[in-house]
C-alpha cells in the first residue's frame, strides 16, 4: 500500500488496522549499489510496503578534524566515521535506486541527515522523508522536510517524554503536513527491557499517527507494537548479520522479515472489535450446543409447556436461554416426538408445494438432497441441483422429473478428507479421483430419470491448505497437478457437462477455516477450462469474497470469465469469509452485477445457495427467490 493511501485510510477510519511496513536498508548495502538493488528486490519479496535508505553530506555533519582524523575523538568516532565514509552512495546511485523502486512498485523513503541531503532527496519524488532519532529536535531540518509536502516520519529514540511532547507541539507550527511519530530506542540491538511498548499509548495522545522503529532481536516485538496501535513498523534488513557495520547485527534476514510481515497481516485480520459468530462456529454450535426437543408428539394448536421439551444436542433449534419466549405460545403445526423446536413452529407454515414464486427469464432452480427431492419436485423448476455427500453415492435414487434439468454437485469430503486433485498427497488425490468418478457415474445413471436435457456436474477441484504454505511458485505446480489428475477422469462431453466451480479465499470445512489457493484467479480457471474445453459454475458469493480479499472489482472479474459461464450459484457475501448470506443482506451490489450479467447472451441456469436455506420447508430459499424477483429480466 502507498503511504499516502495509508494515511488517508487512517484519517477516514478505512482499513485503519493496516500496518505499513518499512524495510530499513539504511547503509547495509555497504556502499555497493548492486547490493542495494539486491536488498530492494529481497525486501519487495517480503511483502513490505517501502524501503528506506540514508543520505549524508559528511562535511555538513562533522568537523574537518573528525573527518580527517577520527582517532582524535572518542572511540565511537574512530569506529563509525570510516564506515560512513565507505558506505555513502553517489547521487547517480540514488537515481538508480529510485528507478528500481518505481519498477517494483514499492515506496522509497530516505533519511536525510542534513539540509543539503534533504534538498537533494526532494528531487527524487520520494514517498516520505524519515528523520532519525538524533535529529528529532533539529527543527531546521524537519521544517525543510515539511516544506516538500511529503509525509515525514520521525523517530524518538534518545529523548525524554517531555522533549518528545514539546517537539510534537513545535512540528504543528510548521504547517499542515502529515507526520508520524515512531517509538524507538537507539541501542543496536535494543534490550527488551528498554523498549517500553506501552509508551505508544502516551505517544498517540500527543499525536494520532504513531509507529514503531525497532532494533531488537526477533520478530514478535513489532507484532506487539502493531497490536498496540503502531501503524508503521520499521525494521532493518540484511543478508548477513555477521557483516561489519553498525546496523547489521540489529537487522532481520529476509526470511525473518517475510515472517514478520505475514504475521502482521494475520494480526490485522484478527484485530476486529466486534464479536461475531462465523459459519464454522455456527456449525460447531449445531453439533455441540443443546437446544429444545420435543419429548412427545405435539398437535397443531397445542400450547407449549416446559414439560413438553428436553434440551439435547444437536443445537439446531431454540436454545435454553431463549425458550421462555415460547413457553405458553401456540404451535402452528404437528411436531413428532424427538424433533427440535424452532421459531418457525410458532409461525404459519408455507410448505414447498404451496410456494408462489416470481417468473424468471432464465433456467432457474433449487438445491436439495436426494431425500427431500419429492418436496421440491412440486415446484416443477427448470433446474434441480442435488448437493451430494459421499454416502449419497450409494443411495438407490429413483426420483423422476420430465420438467427439470439434472444438476449434481459432487461431494466435497471423503473419509474426513477434502476432495483435492491439486494435492501433493497421493492418497488424497487417489481418494478424490475415486469419489469424483463415482459421482460422475452416479450422475449419468440417474440422468435417465431427468430426460429434459444433458446433466450438469458441479465440482470443487481443491487447492486448499490449513496453513500459509502455498506460495505463488508452487501454486503453479498445484495447478499443473490439477490438470494431470483431471485427465484421469472418464466422461464424454456429449453425455455430461462437467463444470468446475470458482472457490472462496477462506472456505469453511471440517469445523475450521482453510486457505484456498486454487480456482480463484480468473487466469487459472480460464486456462484450465481452455485445456479441457469446459465451462464453469460461477458462484457469486465465492467471487465476491475473492474480490473483497484482493480488493478488486467484482464487475471486472465477472465480465472477464463470462464466456465460460454455464451455471450460477447465487447468494450474498460479507467480507472475505461470510458465505451464503441472504440476498440483500451482504456486500454484493446486485443491481450492478445483474447489469453486467445482462451483457452476456449465454443461456445460463442458476440456483440460490443460501446458508441453511432448506430449514423450515426451505424458507431461506423461498425468501431469496422473492428478493431476486426484481431481477427476473436478467435471470
Amino acid at each position: 500500500m502507498k503511504l499516502s493511501e495509508h494515511i488517508n485510510n487512517i484519517k477516514n477510519n478505512v482499513n485503519y488496522r493496516y500496518t505499513y511496513v518499512v524495510a530499513e536498508i539504511g547503509i547495509n548495502h555497504n556502499g555497493d549499489i548492486s547490493e542495494a538493488i539486491k536488498l530492494i528486490r529481497a525486501s519487495k519479496k517480503t511483502g513490505c510496503d517501502a524501503v528506506k535508505f540514508q543520505k549524508r553530506d559528511l562535511s555538513s555533519l562533522y568537523t574537518d578534524q573528525i573527518l580527517e582524523d577520527p582517532n582524535s575523538a572518542e572511540w565511537n568516532f574512530e569506529y563509525i566515521i570510516p564506515i560512513l565514509q565507505e558506505v555513502e552512495l553517489s547521487r547517480s546511485d540514488y537515481l538508480q535506486i529510485k528507478k528500481e523502486c518505481d519498477l517494483l512498485c514499492i515506496d522509497l523513503i530516505i533519511t536525510p541527515f542534513d539540509l543539503e541531503s534533504a534538498q537533494f532527496c526532494s528531487t527524487l519524488n520520494l514517498d516520505a522523508f524519515k528523520i532519525g532519532s538524533a535529529d528529532m529536535v533539529n527543527y531546521d531540518l524537519i521544517r525543510e522536510c515539511f516544506s516538500f509536502k511529503k509525509p515525514v516520519i520521525i523517530s524518538t529514540g534518545m529523548w525524554t517524554e517531555e522533549e518528545i511532547r514539546n517537539s510534537v507541539n513545535e512540528y504543528k507550527t510548521f504547517g499542515d503536513n502529515d507526520f508520524f511519530m515512531l517509538l524507538a530506542n537507539s541501542t543496536y540491538p535494543t534490550p527488551y527491557e528498554s523498549i517500553n511498548l506501552e509508551f505508544l499509548a502516551k505517544l498517540k495522545l500527543m499525536h494520532n499517527l504513531v509507529g514503531y522503529s525497532g532494533h531488537e532481536r526477533g520478530v514478535f516485538i513489532p507484532i506487539a507494537a502493531s497490536s498496540l496501535g503502531a501503524r508503521i513498523i520499521e525494521k532493518h534488513i540484511t543478508f548477513d548479520r555477521a557483516q561489519s557495520g553498525p546496523d547489521h547485527k540489529a537487522s532481520m534476514l529476509p526470511e525473518e522479515f517475510t515472517q514478520m510481515v505475514s504475521q502482521l497481516r494475520c494480526l490485522e485480520l484478527a484485530s476486529g472489535s466486534d464479536k461475531k459468530v462465523n459459519q464454522a462456529e455456527k456449525l460447531a454450535k449445531e453439533v455441540f450446543a443443546k437446544s429444545a426437543y420435543t419429548n412427545k408428539d405435539l398437535q397443531t394448536g397445542h400450547i407449549l409447556t416446559s414439560e413438553d421439551i428436553i434440551f439435547i444436542s444437536p443445537g439446531k433449534g431454540i436454545y435454553r436461554h431463549q425458550i421462555s419466549g415460547y413457553i405458553g405460545k401456540e404451535i402452528k403445526c404437528d411436531i413428532k416426538k424427538g424433533n427440535f423446536l424452532t421459531k418457525h413452529h410458532f409461525e404459519e407454515i408455507v410448505r414447498i408445494r404451496d410456494w408462489s414464486l416470481p417468473k424468471f427469464s432464465k433456467e432457474w432452480g433449487v438445491k436439495c438432497r436426494f431425500h427431500d427431492f419429492e418436496k421440491y419436485k412440486h415446484l416443477e423448476s427448470p433446474v434441480i441441483e442435488f448437493h451430494c455427500s459421499q454416502k449419497d453415492m450409494d443411495i438407490n435414487f429413483k426420483g423422476f422429473s420430465n420438467t427439470s434439468q439434472l444438476v449434481v454437485h459432487a461431494p466435497e469430503i471423503f473419509d474426513r478428507k477434502l476432495v483435492d486433485i491439486c494435492s501433493s498427497d497421493s492418497e488424497v488425490v487417489e481418494g478424490s479421483l475415486y469419489l469424483l468418478q463415482k459421482a460422475i457415474d452416479k450422475t449419468l445413471a440417474i440422468s435417465k430419470n431427468f430426460p429434459l436435457k444433458k446433466p450438469k456436474f458441479v465440482v470443487h477441484l481443491g487447492g486448499m491448505s490449513l496453513d500459509h504454505v502455498i506460495n505463488e511458485k508452487n501454486t503453479e505446480l498445484m495447478m499443473e497437478r490439477a490438470v494431470d489428475n483431471f485427465k484421469k477422469l472418464k466422461f464424454n462431453h456429449s453425455d455430461i457437462e462437467v463444470l468446475p466451480e470458482n472457490l472462496p479465499p477462506r472456505p469453511w470445512y471440517l469445523g475450521g477455516q482453510w486457505f484456498q489457493y486454487g480456482f480463484m484467479h480468473s487466469n487459472d480457471m480460464m486456462n484450465f477450462c481452455n485445456f479441457f474445453d469446459l465451462n464453469l459454475t460461477f458462484d457469486m458469493c465465492h467471487a465476491a469474497l475473492y474480490c473483497n480479499y484482493t480488493n478488486t472489482s467484482l464487475e471486472d472479474y465477472t465480465q472477464e470469465i463470462f464466456p465460460y459461464l454455464s451455471h450460477l450459484h447465487i447468494s450474498d457475501a460479507v467480507g472475505i469469509d461470510g458465505e451464503g448470506v441472504q440476498i440483500g443482506d451482504g456486500d454484493i451490489d446486485f443491481d450492478s452485477f445483474f447489469d453486467t450479467l445482462s451483457k452476456s447472451e449465454k443461456e445460463l441456469s442458476w440456483v440460490t445457495e443460501i446458508w441453511s436455506g432448506h430449514v423450515n420447508h426451505g424458507a431461506g430459499c423461498r425468501t431469496s427467490m422473492h428478493r431476486l424477483g426484481k431481477y427476473n429480466n436478467f435471470i
